[in-house]
């Protein structure tokens, strides 16, 4: 397992940190808050903190294979390395359409809160798809001043948020967690699987691996850094839901509660900062999903018309992932795509966490000056990161995982597709801009 050399990252620390709680901090705040907590009651607070558990295990897994992996490509270039081709591919695969998915759905949370900011009664879809159209023509541009965009974005949420929160804990009583179980137990668990969705943007540091500065230390730190921030700023968010005493809860709960806690200004302010956090998230999502098809390609896992280049971004690929998210934006089942996404990415974490088992079982086959992050308690953490996955797999709707493996191997199409002379230009032309040595040397 040989790291070949690459670019110098542009990105620091903090900025690789600001992509993944831009990415998670958007819908699965704004959206999905009042809807566990319809579900789950004041256990809600448990359902986020125990997926956030969950997610720390694949986290590590992560955060090992990045540090001996510093490029992009996240959990399909693990599995790759590790795995071999097919199973690679599967990943990738499995890791792009989970990240399009899920823009689809967080820009449907940006269109039912640019109705709550306007008072408009538009259909939401109407502002996912002029959303979507503004950060498709942002990246198309390139990624640094989708970079630049991130950041601000991040920090007007993260603030808001904060607000909300700090408020939240001053009107909070022990009776707003009574009953703390409404649902059973049944239904903290239904909530864990729900907010898993809004856990998996952790993964888009390791996606962007080549863009950060010192990756193989900073990238497993943002990684560990942004889920921990993450969980306190959702536990703090439903605390806040609980506080202010709402008759029922739902997708708009946390614009209600703003007003309630507030009044009119702080629903304006909180409908202000979704509309960032949306945003943001959206972006990290297409941000990730190109540096994934750009390493694919790279590795002639794809065909390199698939990841065309202009101003360094792989536009059909941009413009395909805009496509798929266009459509699921039309059909508009917020429930729909949250399952789909999540059984999408439970593939790409399971394999990511089986490629970190092989290594722990066999870090001796690595070089011994190789500095990288050592997984505490060796394989105890990868075994209970892939076991999570796939028991969260199995309290989906089976309709839904068929629908989910269907598009897995649908893609499969693409592995096994002869690229053309134009193709293979294009390949070329990638490595040349990912600076990986060996231009012209055979990948299996």
């Amino acid at each position: 397992m040989q790291n070949g050399a690459r670019r110098t990252g542009g990105l620091s620390l903090y900025a690789a940190i600001a992509f993944a709680v831009g990415n998670m901090v958007g819908a699965g705040v704004f959206v999905l808050s009042g809807l566990v907590v319809n579900i789950a009651g004041p256990a809600a607070v448990f359902s986020y903190l125990l997926c956030g558990l969950l997610v720390v295990f694949s986290g590590l897994s992560y955060a090992a294979l990045a540090s001996i992996y510093p490029e992009d490509g996240g959990g399909y270039l693990y599995a790759r390395r590790i795995l071999g081709a097919y199973p690679g591919f599967l990943a990738g695969w499995a890791m792009y359409i989970s990240v399009t998915i899920a823009t689809a759905f967080v820009l449907l949370g940006f269109g039912i809160y640019a109705n709550l900011l306007t008072g408009a009664n538009l259909d939401p879809r109407y502002g996912a798809v002029a959303a979507l159209v503004l950060l498709t023509a942002l990246n198309l541009r390139g990624v640094s001043e989708a970079g630049k965009a991130e950041v601000a974005l991040v920090a007007a949420k993260v603030a808001i948020l904060v607000g909300l929160i700090l408020v939240g804990l001053v009107h909070i009583r022990i009776t707003d967690f009574t009953p703390l179980l409404p649902g059973g137990v049944g239904g903290m668990l239904q909530g864990v699987t729900m907010v898993f969705f809004a856990y998996i943007g952790f993964q888009v540091v390791a996606m962007m691996g080549g863009e950060v500065k010192g990756s193989s230390k900073s990238v497993p730190l943002a990684t560990l850094a942004s889920i921990g921030i993450v969980a306190a700023i959702y536990t703090g968010v439903i605390v806040a839901l609980l506080a202010a005493r709402l008759p029922t809860y739902g997708s708009e709960s946390v614009f209600d509660a703003a007003v309630v806690l507030f009044g009119s200004v702080g629903g304006t302010i909180v409908a202000l900062g979704a509309l960032f956090s949306t945003l943001s998230s959206a972006n990290a999502n297409i941000i990730g999903a190109s540096r994934i098809i750009l390493e694919m390609a790279s590795e002639k896992q794809i065909p390199g018309r698939f990841a065309r280049l202009r101003k360094d971004q792989p536009i059909n690929s941009i413009l395909l992932g805009a496509g798929l998210a266009l459509l699921l934006i039309l059909i508009g089942n917020l429930s729909f795509i949250v399952e789909l996404t999540n059984v999408t990415i439970l593939v790409t974490m399971a394999l990511v966490n089986i490629s970190a088992l092989i290594l722990v079982r066999q870090e001796a086959l690595l070089p011994p000056e190789k500095s990288y992050f050592a997984v505490p308690l060796g394989v105890l953490f990868p075994l209970l990161g892939a076991a999570s996955c796939v028991a969260m797999l199995l309290t989906l709707a089976l309709p839904i995982v068929l629908l989910g493996i269907g598009v897995l191997l649908a893609g499969s199409a693409l592995f096994v597709l002869e690229d053309t002379p134009e193709g293979e230009r294009i390949v070329r032309e990638i490595r040349l801009l990912l600076r990986r040595p060996g231009d012209m040397e055979t990948v299996d």
